[in-house]
């Protein structure tokens, strides 16, 4: 509702409320002054009927029969009153009051110290409802006027003093909500609104200024950060370059010794199968790191589809149990049931898991449990915990361990890169990944997000 309209609605209640009461009060004055009239105009002609009565009384030898006659002439002239002569011993003090519908006097008649009756006036209280009836439609017609006169002239003079001005005010906030800060001021009025409108437009310039000095520094900003990013790709490929070149060097080098010699005929039979072997064996491992290297850089995002985290769990169990049964591990798979479904391929989930798990078994040297558990997180998302029974992450290298070339493993146990990938893959399909370690143990956490 409009300030107008609420304002017009308060004041016209407040006007009824006012008017309502000043005419209870006029109705009530009104009333008790004709009351007070009526008791006059009662006592004076009653008094005057009572010394006559009495002068009668006195005097005449038939002064019932006077008595009547005169209390008759009265009465024709006595308008809405009329008196009554009631003879015989009455009470002996005069009395005004209401009887039923009517006003009642009583006037005694002493004559020798005795009273011989007394004159009754009696008139009917039906002037005094006609006045009240009277006093109600004059003040409904004088309150309706009034209050429509009222609410006119305060709809009028609202529109006129509030509800344009305070427009212009509400115009001139949109916009500057849409950033337009061109609006000249809204209200030229030495009053409140004319204030409001004053500190609107100092406002606006200052939101002007402000965003102005936000789109430069803004800009400068992204500036720097593009710079930022530029040496950081840089930083990476150092790092990768650096890592590429300390993890191919030592295969490289076996393999160029071993050609060299088979070329150079210094090996012959057996020794040069065996130096074959050796360029075999550290080409295939040249071929691996360059394919996890690929994985790392060749991350998917999400593409809908999604796979059921304790199938694929059960999966790549079975085909690293060779693996495990040489390392004298045991994993176990702890899902609850039903089996969430996560939104990821069941590809990527399945090196995700392969990766920790071969992580996890190679970490304990002298065997031990890997535990895969399946549950449900908060604000839908599926958990999935890898935990291991090994000798735990040292602290220093705990914070870098999703980073490229970093691992705690021998040489030529590991390239660093596992856990980089399940980094990548976890992060383009909208997951987190977590790592614990303490003394004893270490848990991976992935977080992925619940299929509908």
């Amino acid at each position: 509702m409009r300030i107008v309209a609420k304002y017009t609605l308060v004041l016209g209640a407040a006007l009824i409320a006012a008017l309502t009461v000043l005419a209870v009060i006029r109705v009530e004055h009104d009333r008790d002054r004709f009351m007070q009239d009526m008791q006059g105009d009662h006592r004076v002609l009653g008094h005057l009927l009572q010394t006559g009565v009495t002068d009668l009384w006195l005097d005449a030898a038939d002064a019932t029969q006077q008595t009547v006659d005169l209390v008759q002439r009265a009465n024709e002239n006595a308008g809405e009153v009329r008196f009554a002569w009631i003879a015989g011993a009455t009470a002996g003090e005069e009395s005004q009051r209401v009887e039923g519908h009517d006003f009642v006097s009583r006037f005694p008649i002493r004559v020798g110290g005795a009273v011989v009756g007394s004159v009754v006036g009696r008139e009917p209280l039906d002037a005094i409802d006609r006045l009240v009836k009277n006093d109600v439609v004059l003040t409904a017609v004088e309150l309706g006027l009034i209050v429509v006169l009222g609410l006119v002239l305060s709809l009028v003079l609202g529109r006129w003093l509030v509800g344009r001005p305070i427009g212009r005010l509400v115009s001139q906030a949109r916009a500057i909500g849409a950033r337009d800060f061109t609006g000249e001021l809204a209200v030229r009025r030495a009053d409140e609104l004319g204030e409001l409108a004053t500190e609107m437009k100092t406002m606006s310039d200052a939101l002007d200024r402000a965003l102005a000095t936000i789109a430069v520094e803004t800009e400068a900003r992204i500036s720097a950060v593009e710079q930022l990013r530029h040496s950081e790709r840089l930083s990476t490929v150092g790092k990768l370059a650096a890592g590429i070149a300390h993890e191919l060097g030592t295969p490289l080098s076996i393999v160029a010794g071993h050609a060299q010699m088979i070329a150079g005929r210094e090996v012959a039979g057996d020794a040069a199968l065996q130096s074959a072997e050796a360029i075999d064996r550290e080409a295939t491992r040249m071929s691996k790191i360059v394919r996890q290297l690929l994985d790392f850089a060749r991350r998917k995002g999400p593409e809908g589809t999604t796979c059921e985290p304790a199938v694929i769990a059960q999966r790549c169990t079975s085909l690293l149990a060779p693996i495990l049964d040489r390392a004298r591990v045991r994993c176990d798979i702890d899902a609850i049931d039903p089996s969430p479904r996560a939104l990821i391929d069941e590809d990527s989930l399945q090196q995700v898991i392969t990766n920790l798990v071969l992580n996890a078994t190679q970490a304990m040297k002298d065997g031990g449990v890997v535990t895969i558990e399946i549950s449900r997180a908060p604000d839908a998302q599926v958990r999935i915990e890898v935990r291991d029974t090994g000798p735990g992450i040292p602290d220093d290298v705990l914070p870098h361990i999703f980073e490229p070339f970093v691992t705690t493993k021998e040489a030529g146990d590991g390239t660093g890169l596992g856990l980089a990938v399940v980094y990548g893959i976890v992060v383009d399909h909208r997951g987190k990944v977590t790592v614990e370690s303490s003394g004893r143990g270490t848990t991976m956490t992935v977080l992925l997000q619940e299929a509908a």
